[in-house]
């Protein structure tokens, strides 16, 4: 092929090196003013009063916005399409406060300097009320008074099967606890909000995963017509999907409303941990009934999820897992009860995979302590059990299609050499009296759209240019990972010429096309497929138009390097601009196209992953030794991006793993700074290695599937159940930091001593 499967910088790559590129942080509209928030600092309460007169009267002060003269219209910051089925139960800024960080006031001024001098003379008198920082706490009725409905929302009980006889089964029941852990993307969380009060037109600037989803928002939150509202999408520093859900946006809207001005928002480091939102708490039971030999029978498996001080997106999240437990693992039945509970706690959100990562810990750490139940190796097991080729996930009763999950795991146990290592690894940890190894297997898998649970479509216009060049119009959400160079090698490879011959934008309401946004992977196998659609229909209308003009058959052209020719007629060729030039004055009509897609399929995507590690037993601290990724991709279309993607992936789950926990003090104030949340550093990144399969043969855009997110999920269990086979231990919370190692090991030696 001429462009796919070849590796090619990002779209973007010599803006950002060269620090031209502008992000939204970077704007500087006409007239354009700062804002800095203030929040609760009580976890559960009521603001009983606030005095702004301070605030108002510092130097540079244009306004002050609050929860007593703000909309207090209730939305869900979940919203991304219209008319969803969603509870609606926050406003811009709360009165009823329920989590330190929530939100009350926000001054607007001439500098950002201002802004926040400002908001620490804001003076607030509060009526506290009980508060609850666990869903144990929650669930005792301490804070039933949250929310009119109380603190429980979304219970949720899914059967698939029937129940196998669980005579002669051996059952194995585990906990898995996964701790708060936010995104860190390098970029913060940002806004610019402009409006012209003459007009009524309002301009949202935001780096974001659905610009139409903000404009149904927004056009809810303040009664606005849609043709009113435009949202952009600028240049993203990073999502992981901490940029899905709608923060700053309706605040900095309404800011820019008050005052007929532009409005800038930034958070700093410290907000963006605490007054965004992070991957939800969860807490797993599970139980698993297996055959002697094995094979799995029955799941039963209850999910609670803390979902904070706001819903968002929590009911769906949990229940989002039941569709993830026949990604990976065939078995004949599986109870599934889930539910969402509220804690004053800071508000959960997406994270990369959507719920695909934290099942798959569950799972996976199910897998491992069944493995020593049966007395199985890890590997063995998996393979006993994974899904093949063409079986039909039974929680949406589609094909998996061309799934290569086994020979992922075959592949993985040869190259990672897992049997030289494990008897490498017995006899080190035999000699070694500081220092213990284990190895991890985790198996993972993921979707590659929404089909057929939910709505999916796209659609992808095109124009020829006179330069004999192509615009492609498309909804792009970029987070800098490299979407738009992606959709421009595979529009390129469809027409027959070099990315830099085709121009892609990103989301814009007011240009692009109506779309869903990014989500469940769907980019690459819904916008890809859409995409070839509109360069297969672009070349025809190319065809077409020259045989208009030529008096030539239409089977008789071909096309060749941007260059019409004749089969009959060896001295007739046109360049696509002589096209460009023909239609414009002979046909009168410019050379355009649009094409939409619906997809009806969606096949299996897969990685396993293998960890070696070392536990240090003197101070808990933990060294991935090695990795190995494998995927089955279907087809890379830009190779080295989606290896980045998986090493950056690998970095992210260790650090879920081993370290990141968003601290809450039992006051209820949590750490917002880096001091206090541990990232995995450059230093004590492994050596990652990723392997892809690329057999193709599902009907993404050249046999492609997605990589982003499911080259994620199978990272934290693998860390995870390589540190439990080191330790001899079957530890079920993440992250195990070096406290819970050394708190193990000294249990484990008292024990010992009885």
């Amino acid at each position: 092929m001429r462009c796919v499967g070849k590796s090619h910088p990002i779209h973007d790559a010599v803006g950002k090196a060269t620090g031209r590129l502008r992000y939204a942080g970077d704007m500087e509209l006409q007239g354009m003013l700062h804002m800095a928030l203030l929040f609760s600092t009580i976890p559960h309460g009521i603001v009983k009063k606030l005095d702004c007169s301070k605030a108002l009267e510092y130097p540079g002060v244009v306004d002050v916005m609050h929860c007593f003269n703000t909309t207090t219209k209730k939305y869900n910051r979940y919203l991304t399409q219209f008319r969803q089925d969603l509870i609606y139960n926050e406003c811009i800024f709360n009165t009823h406060v329920r989590f330190v960080g929530d939100r009350i006031a926000g001054v607007i001024a001439e500098t950002e300097e201002a802004a926040r001098e400002a908001v620490k003379l804001i003076e607030v008198e509060y009526e506290e009320y009980p508060y609850a920082l666990t869903t144990e706490e929650a669930l005792t009725g301490k804070i039933d008074n949250v929310f009119p409905e109380g603190a429980v929302f979304g219970d949720y009980t899914h059967d698939v099967g029937e129940k196998q006889d669980t005579k002669d089964l051996i059952k194995v029941r585990t906990n898995a606890n996964l701790s708060r852990i936010n995104h860190i993307c390098m970029e913060t969380h940002v806004c610019v909000a402009d409006y012209r009060k003459e007009d009524g037109q309002l301009t949202i600037y935001s780096p974001n995963q659905a610009v139409f989803g903000i404009r149904t928002l927004l056009g809810g939150i303040f009664d606005m017509d849609a043709n009113k509202i435009r949202v952009i999408k600028t240049t993203m520093g990073g999502s992981f999907g901490g940029k899905q859900e709608w923060v700053l946006e309706p605040v900095t809207a309404a800011a820019a409303m008050r005052v007929n001005r532009p409005v800038r928002l930034v958070y700093n480091r410290s907000e963006t941990i605490i007054s965004a939102y992070s991957r939800a708490p969860m807490h797993f039971e599970t139980e698993m009934d297996f055959t002697k030999d094995g094979q799995l029978q029955n799941v039963d498996c209850d999910l609670t999820l803390d979902a904070g001080a706001y819903l968002g997106n929590s009911i769906n999240y949990a229940r989002t897992v039941a569709h993830k437990m026949f990604r990976t693992y065939k078995y004949p039945y599986c109870h599934y009860h889930s539910k969402a509970v509220i804690t004053n706690t800071i508000v959960s959100g997406a994270f990369r995979g959507w719920t695909s990562p934290e099942a798959t810990v569950m799972f996976e750490h199910s897998m491992n302590v069944a493995a020593r139940r049966l007395n199985m190796d890890p590997v063995e097991l998996r393979l006993k059990n994974v899904m093949h080729e063409n079986d039909i996930d039974l929680m949406c009763g589609v094909s998996l299609g061309n799934y290569k999950i086994r020979q992922a795991l075959e592949q993985g146990r040869d190259h990672f050499e897992w049997n030289r290592r494990k008897e490498e690894v017995r006899k080190f940890n035999e000699t070694n009296k500081r220092y213990l190894r284990g190895l991890g297997v985790s198996a993972g898998g993921h979707v590659n759209n929404f089909y057929p649970g939910k709505t999916d479509f796209a659609r992808v216009t095109m124009s020829l240019n006179e330069s004999g060049t192509i615009l492609c119009n498309m909804t792009l959400h970029d987070h800098g990972c490299g979407t738009v160079m992606a959709m421009k090698m595979i529009a390129a490879e469809a027409l027959g010429v070099m990315p830099e011959q085709v121009k892609i934008g990103e989301g814009d309401t007011d240009v692009t096309p109506l779309d869903l946004g990014c989500f469940s992977s769907r980019t690459t196998y819904v916008l890809g497929n859409t995409t070839i659609r509109c360069a297969e229909a672009m070349l025809a209308s190319i065809i077409e138009c020259t045989a208009r003009y030529s008096g030539e058959k239409e089977e008789d052209l071909y096309i060749e390097d941007r260059v019409v020719y004749s089969r009959t007629n060896p001295d007739l060729h046109y360049t696509w601009s002589d096209v460009f030039d023909f239609s414009m004055q002979s046909l009168k009509q410019e050379v355009f196209v649009s094409e939409d897609y619906i997809p009806e399929s969606n096949p299996g995507v897969c990685g396993v992953h293998f960890a070696e590690v070392e536990v240090d037993t003197y101070t808990g601290m933990t060294r991935i030794v090695d990795y190995l990724a494998v995927h089955d991709i279907g087809k890379a279309i830009n190779p080295e991006i989606c290896r980045a993607q998986t090493q950056g992936a690998v970095i992210m789950g260790s650090g879920a793993a081993l370290t990141e926990h968003v601290l809450t003090r039992s006051n209820g104030k949590p750490s917002g700074s880096l001091k206090d949340y541990h990232l995995i550093n450059s230093w004590e990144a492994p050596n990652v290695k990723v392997e892809f399969i690329e057999e193709g043969g599902d009907p993404g855009p050249y046999g492609a599937k997605s990589i982003g997110e499911v080259c994620h999920t199978p990272v934290a269990a693998a860390v995870m159940g390589a540190v439990n086979d080191a330790l001899d231990s079957e530890i079920d919370t993440i992250p195990i930091t070096p406290d819970v190692i050394m708190e193990y090991l000294h249990q484990k030696s008292e024990e010992a001593k009885r």
